[in-house]
């Protein structure tokens, strides 16, 4: 045979032995002989903590999903589940309200531009700054920062009562 120029009849008959190892590997190592775990998967404390002091670290910078599944070793489509399960937030989330704590601190220590504040906390624009901050807080950054000094330091109670009566 190997003497012999390859004839059409050849690819046929490899073909079939093809077909035939695959059928004999389907009938005997199919997917239902495979027991999948039954224990629960969880983000582990280790791993959280490694994402949440990255996040803490580097809030400023835009931080893409797959940048904090890899912190935890993780595709981003497990980890994004397994992180919200964990803290009950998406990673998106968590990124923007740990901003909002970040510019909160400022508004209430610093004498920096609403723009500056945006800027040096992660946010792209004034605007978005603004949309966000409200959203989270139920002030804007300008009515919180006047609050805060007004009240000289317990803002933040008044930032509690503020939302209870608010929402």
């Amino acid at each position: 045979m190997l003497d012999k120029p390859p004839m059409p009849t050849n690819r046929l008959f490899v073909d079939g032995l093809t077909t035939a190892l695959a059928a004999y590997l389907i009938a005997n190592y199919t997917i239902d002989r495979w027991k999948p775990s039954t224990a629960a998967q969880k983000l582990d404390e280790r791993r959280l903590k490694r994402v949440t002091d990255y996040v803490d670290a580097h809030y400023a910078e835009p931080i893409p999903l797959e940048r904090l599944a890899a912190e935890a070793y993780l595709s981003p489509f497990h980890f994004s589940r397994l992180f919200r399960e964990a803290t009950g937030l998406t990673p998106h989330r968590y990124v923007t309200e740990r901003r909002v704590r970040a510019a909160q601190e400022a508004l209430a220590l610093d004498r920096a531009t609403l723009l500056e504040v945006a800027v040096d906390h992660g946010f792209g624009s004034h605007d978005n700054f603004t949309r966000v901050f409200r959203r989270s807080t139920g002030l804007t950054p300008g009515q919180y920062r006047t609050m805060f000094r007004r009240l000289d330091g317990p803002g933040v109670v008044a930032l509690a009562e503020h939302r209870k009566i608010g929402r």
